[in-house]
């Protein structure tokens, strides 16, 4: 771990500026839509809770990519992460069904939730992996 973390230190240094300012630019435009109220411009967080029983891909999805980046595995055959990334996307797109034609519940409890996230990125991690060619490993 320690080897790691050296190896990719400025690496790490930029996600984390670059995290912050996503979340720092996201805060200050969930402000001005929030003083823009009465002029009927909704906040994130009033989108994200009206539609969350459509939005269930979105954190399936979330999950994925979170495990995709930080928990990533390698393989030395390309058509391992094609058929990985065709079943990830397969379950995605059913998730998009379902939330689309009102299979799941109004009210999605964080629970459930928190499960879709989880098991997003236990199966990114499982079915996904990045391909590196072998020719090319040090």
């Amino acid at each position: 771990m320690k080897s790691f973390l050296h190896r990719n230190w400025e690496t790490l240094k930029k996600i984390k500026v670059i995290l912050a300012i996503m979340l720092g630019a996201m805060i200050v435009i969930d402000i001005i839509l929030v003083a823009l109220g009465p002029k009927g411009w909704p906040t994130f967080s009033k989108v994200v809770l009206e539609t969350q029983d459509k939005l269930i891909w979105l954190t399936f999805l979330f999950g994925g990519l979170v495990a995709k980046i930080f928990y990533n595995r390698k393989v030395d055959r390309i058509g391992q992460e094609l058929s990985g990334f065709s079943s990830f996307m397969v379950i995605v797109g059913l998730l998009f069904l379902l939330g689309y034609y009102d299979f799941v519940p109004k009210d999605v409890p964080n629970e459930i939730q928190l499960a879709f996230l989880l098991s997003g990125g236990i199966l990114a991690y499982r079915v996904w992996p990045q391909y590196v060619n072998p020719e090319q490993k040090q």
